[in-house]
């Protein structure tokens, strides 16, 4: 019998290409490896959000290289200062939207653990992205680390506009207050870290059909890989450790997940 098929929500394959962050990397980075051992572990779909404009075209480039690969534009709040001197970064993005491989708006949200002397400028970012998302009826990718009252705060500022928590970092009241202002709930390869039990208990009690799995590659593997490079063929271990969590099979958590993702992105 064939693995259950998974989408992937969420992982940078142009970075895994480019061997930024791990350059040791041992497993191989070509794009047809990684994407074949992909569909050897079920996985149909993949979304690959970029980061910022410069690394639009390397993304776009994907998505038409590669069927079953979408992309999503956005600025990173981590990149906020690539769009300073650059004033026509938003048209440059809304004019990507319209392409049939572009599913999403992102990655954009608020880090303030990284860097907090653009806090202002990153809200303005993610404003302007919650705008586009609402008036393109087109799911916003939110980051959120150490920032869950001012990104709630700022959804809250744009009724109509929905999305994905991706690589969710709160607890489960935080989940359930996003599923409300019409967020998916998107687990990483952290929801198999030991220590995470706020992911744990947010695994385990929000609805199932509010919730996406993801990589975050090549960030983040999941157990028993963590701290190597991460590909989009380990999401596979975030739907067991989901499925442990809340005592089910690992083919309803795939079905399920599945079924939320095709439906967010629009991939029916």
């Amino acid at each position: 019998m064939s693995a259950p098929t998974l989408i992937d929500t969420h992982c940078h394959l142009d970075y895994i290409h480019r061997q930024e962050e791990h350059p040791d990397g041992t497993t191989g980075t070509d794009p047809v490896q990684v994407l074949a051992r992909a569909k050897a572990a079920g996985v149909e779909f993949l979304v690959n959000p970029s980061v910022t404009p410069a690394k639009f075209p390397e993304v776009m480039a994907m998505a038409e290289r590669f069927e079953n690969v979408y992309a999503a534009v956005a600025v990173h709040p981590t990149d906020v200062a690539d769009i300073v001197d650059q004033p026509e970064w938003l048209a440059e993005i809304e004019a990507l939207l319209s392409h049939p491989k572009v599913v999403a708006v992102g990655e954009t949200g608020l880090d303030y653990y990284w860097d907090q002397s653009l806090v202002d400028l990153q809200k303005k970012c993610f404003k302007s992205l919650l705008e586009l998302g609402r008036k393109y009826d087109l799911p916003v990718i939110v980051h959120d680390r150490e920032a869950h009252e001012d990104v709630y705060q700022l959804i809250s500022e744009v009724p109509g506009v929905r999305g994905i928590m991706h690589c969710f970092s709160g607890d489960a009241e935080f989940a359930r207050r996003m599923i409300v202002k019409n967020f998916y709930v998107s687990f990483a390869g952290n929801v198999t870290f030991k220590k995470a039990e706020n992911l744990h208990q947010a695994a385990k009690e929000i609805p199932l059909e509010w919730m996406l799995v993801e990589t975050d590659s090549p960030f983040l593997s999941p157990m028993p890989f963590r701290g190597k490079p991460n590909e989009p063929a380990r999401v596979k271990h975030v739907v067991e450790k989901i499925a442990e969590l809340r005592g089910i099979s690992y083919e309803e958590v795939a079905a399920v997940t599945t079924a939320n993702a095709r439906k967010v992105f629009g991939l029916l």
